[in-house]
């Protein structure tokens, strides 16, 4: 959290990050925007557009055991994705992804989880700017 705190306030964009589920119903933010956050959000209950950052490709890998499922496939090629969010766990329209491969099949999730939450972490300073600006846009169409 250390480093998107930092990333986004070097970057000027405001932000609120919590790691409650109650607070996704504040009222003082614009878009949100999940990363690896673990439940559904009522997309259809908040008007609000919501994105996440899943550690794993999609949409192949879904859910939160999606770094042990590909660890049991011996994957030697993985990958990270931005999408939108929905009602449904992880089917929402992909927004940008990145694939990496692996120099030796990992030997635990947790090494897994350390190099997909490395690519993770690149693809959201990629695109969080972006994301920023077309949260804007929306809102203005909306008002």
């Amino acid at each position: 959290m250390e480093k998107i705190t930092k990333y986004l306030g070097d970057k000027n964009i405001s932000f609120f990050i919590s790691t409650r589920k109650d607070d996704m119903w504040r009222n003082d933010f614009d878009i949100g925007i999940s990363y690896c956050y673990p439940y559904l959000v009522d997309t259809e209950r908040d008007n609000r557009k919501w994105y996440n950052y899943h550690p794993a490709p999609l949409p192949k890998y879904k859910g939160v055991r999606c770094i042990v499922d590909a660890l049991n496939n011996k994957v030697d090629t993985y990958g990270v994705t931005l999408h939108v969010m929905t009602n449904e766990v992880d089917e929402g329209k992909i927004i940008a992804s990145k694939t990496f491969s692996l120099s030796s099949i990992p030997c635990d999730a947790n090494e897994l989880g350390c190099i997909a939450h490395y690519h993770l972490f690149q693809l959201f300073k990629e695109t969080i700017c972006d994301l920023h600006t077309l949260g804007e846009i929306e809102i203005k169409a909306r008002k």
